[in-house]
């Protein structure tokens, strides 16, 4: 399917974001002596609870494969130390070997009830707010905060509110998995607040496959129309994508609001995976407007799997960033191969409100 649209479309966009092309000025002109600052705008806090966090995981989870396979790959269970501590750690050190400026650390709300109270037992993972805070207060030069909002919260407005004045300038929800649906008009309050306090909106779209899933329709990307009519910055991420075996196919809906919504953007989180290298591929086939609108994002701790873009890179290219093991420089190294890395988390930088 061809995503292309014509120059002028592309130059109207372009001119309808005056503040970006204006924060893209300065940054490049503040850092005109130096490579503009770099962001990876999706890394994930994960914790189980054992350090005090706060954290909540449900055993569906834990003793699953991908969950213990993460355990043994960031080698999290080492003596003397909880595993929510470790992480950290590791984060750390993944970061600061990344050739990033900064990430922004997710967060991830629970879900709530009609009442707008906590459903833990619908919950399969929680990363409390506090939580995230503390860990960015610990490491701000490489860190910022992306706190998780659930909007069907009873007091949303309030923990919004909460979340900028200690500094957020983003915020997270995932629909799929904490069964909200983000189009209800309800919510439109919620989304108007994003827009005055120029919080950038980040919302899971495209198909899920880390966590237990309440009900795949709400990661449909036309569910963001209600956040972009109040005038949010909205982050679609993972952009629509999903495994070829997926269906419905979301890409096309999310390519159709990036024509229409200027303030919308896609980000790459995995996308570097061996499922997705389709749907990467496609969003990567419109060099001058598509790759224009997405941004730098891991998905970390999830691996990137260079040799499954051989066919793309070349043999010798994918393996030699196969050999990485720092996991958030191969997913940058990864897509600057493909020709999009460091453009993008350059971008990721400004729209993020880091500067």
């Amino acid at each position: 399917m061809n995503y292309a649209v014509n120059r002028r479309s592309f130059l109207m966009s372009a001119l309808s974001t005056p503040l970006l092309a204006s924060q893209l000025t300065q940054t490049n002109s503040v850092f005109a002596c130096e490579p503009p600052p770099t962001l990876d705008i999706h890394v994930h806090l994960f914790g189980v609870g054992d350090g005090g966090t706060g954290c909540r995981i449900t055993k569906s989870i834990t003793e699953g494969f991908q969950f213990r396979y993460l355990l043994s790959l960031l080698r999290l269970q080492v003596p003397n130390k909880s595993i929510d501590e470790r992480y950290e750690e590791v984060l750390v050190e993944q970061v600061q070997g990344s050739g990033l400026s900064k990430v922004a650390l997710l967060g991830q709300d629970a879900v709530y009830d009609g009442n707008g109270r906590p459903d833990w037992d619908r919950t399969s993972f929680y990363v409390p707010n506090d939580h995230v805070f503390a860990v960015v207060a610990r490491h701000c030069e490489s860190m910022i905060a992306c706190p998780s909002i659930n909007p069907a919260r009873a007091d949303a407005l309030n923990e919004l509110a909460r979340c900028h004045a200690m500094g957020a300038r983003l915020l997270k929800i995932h629909p799929p998995t904490q069964g909200v649906n983000i189009a209800d008009r309800k919510y439109a309050q919620f989304f108007r607040c994003c827009c005055e306090l120029n919080m950038v909106v980040l919302v899971h779209t495209g198909h899920e496959h880390s966590a237990p899933v309440i009900d795949k329709r709400l990661a449909a990307p036309r569910r963001l129309e209600l956040a972009l009519d109040q005038g949010c910055t909205v982050v679609a991420c993972h952009a629509g994508t999903g495994w070829i075996i997926d269906t419905p196919d979301q890409l096309p809906e999310f390519v159709s609001l990036l024509k229409r919504y200027p303030k919308l953007w896609g980000d790459t989180a995995v996308l570097g995976t061996a499922k997705r290298v389709r749907d990467f591929g496609r969003l990567l086939e419109d060099e001058e407007f598509v790759r224009s609108r997405l941004l730098h994002g891991s998905d970390f701790p999830f691996p990137a799997s260079p040799a499954a873009f051989a066919g793309r890179l070349g043999e010798e290219m994918a393996q030699q960033l196969e050999r990485e093991t720092n996991l958030l420089k191969k997913d940058f190294a990864l897509k600057e191969a493909l020709g999009i890395g460091r453009v993008s988390a350059q971008r990721s930088y400004v729209v993020a409100n880091v500067c």
